[in-house]
């Protein structure tokens, strides 16, 4: 088998590497990118000026599109690219700032539990009436990065209570805290990183992320220590629950011992989703070290 490719001028390659066309348009990009971030800076100061909730938010998404444009054509980690006047969505920062000055109201990346959609293989259904049958009442359950989404309201009023609400941002918590803790006492709100939570092994029966891992998806590092964690905290045979718009099956079963079921729908003819819905494998090697941490 050739593992070469040909240049023009007769020289080789190892097959696989880039192309001569694929370089110069690295090249190409490159060079245009003064010019992008500029212009997305100069869009940064008007919409900066601009008081109504969809202004801020077109803002705050500006500097996220500047801030990943760096990240990815450069290879910067969060901290060069806030060095730039941009975030990225790993940044802890940004979302300290961002839910301090947009609009307080509720917001849901994709769905909540009482959103109609058309799943592929169930037809129409809620996405609480799909993830439902797998859990139960008094289930421990994590949500992580928990937002602004009011998805754990709707669970605890469906008898869901003990949620666990975990976030990066401590100002978005506190808020939450306040707005809900008489409403439902049995519910709590932590401040946690999701590729670093402070909580002990095996602490936790569900896990459920909508949205979260895909404001990782540009930083593998961080993407795969959350994958980890999740699976760290759950319960032999827990369940860790991915709503997202992407596919992710290969990686989070390549990332940890998950075995997963997938499910496909739409929200409306142009947006897809998709339901993860993965179960901690549990090997003669977990039960060991179960065991031999209950018997210390």
């Amino acid at each position: 088998m050739n593992q070469t490719q040909t240049l023009p001028t007769g020289g080789t390659v190892p097959r696989g590497s880039p192309s001569l066309q694929e370089l110069f348009e690295a090249q190409r990009l490159a060079e245009q990118l003064p010019v992008l971030d500029a212009a997305l800076h100069r869009a940064e100061q008007r919409l900066r000026a601009e008081r109504s909730s969809e202004g801020q938010e077109l803002y705050f998404m500006a500097r996220i599109l500047r801030g990943t444009i760096h990240q990815q054509s450069s290879g910067l980690d969060d901290q060069a690219v806030e060095e730039k006047n941009a975030y990225t969505l790993s940044n802890s920062r940004f979302w300290e700032e961002y839910y301090a000055n947009v609009d307080a109201d509720r917001f849901d990346w994709y769905s909540t539990w009482d959103t109609p959609i058309n799943w592929l293989s169930l037809g129409v259904s809620t996405l609480g009436s799909v993830i439902g049958p797998f859990l139960f009442a008094n289930a421990s359950i994590l949500m992580l990065g928990c937002g602004r989404s009011d998805m754990s309201q709707q669970m605890y009023r469906e008898g869901f209570r003990n949620i666990t609400n975990v976030d990066i941002s401590s100002g978005l918590l506190e808020r939450l805290r306040r707005g809900f803790e008489r409403e439902m006492p049995l519910m709590s709100w932590r401040w946690m990183n999701a590729s670093s939570m402070d909580t002990e092994d095996q602490s936790f029966d569900v896990v459920l992320e909508k949205g979260t891992l895909d404001s990782l998806q540009d930083n593998s590092e961080l993407f795969q220590a959350a994958v980890r964690e999740s699976h760290r905290v759950l319960r032999s045979d827990g369940l860790f629950i991915s709503v997202t718009d992407t596919e992710k099956l290969q990686q989070l079963q390549s990332i940890a011992p998950f075995s997963c079921e997938a499910f496909a729908g739409h929200l409306d003819s142009q947006r897809r989703l998709l339901l993860y819905v993965c179960r901690r494998r549990s090997g003669l090697l977990e039960h060991l070290r179960s065991w031999f941490k209950s018997e210390l």
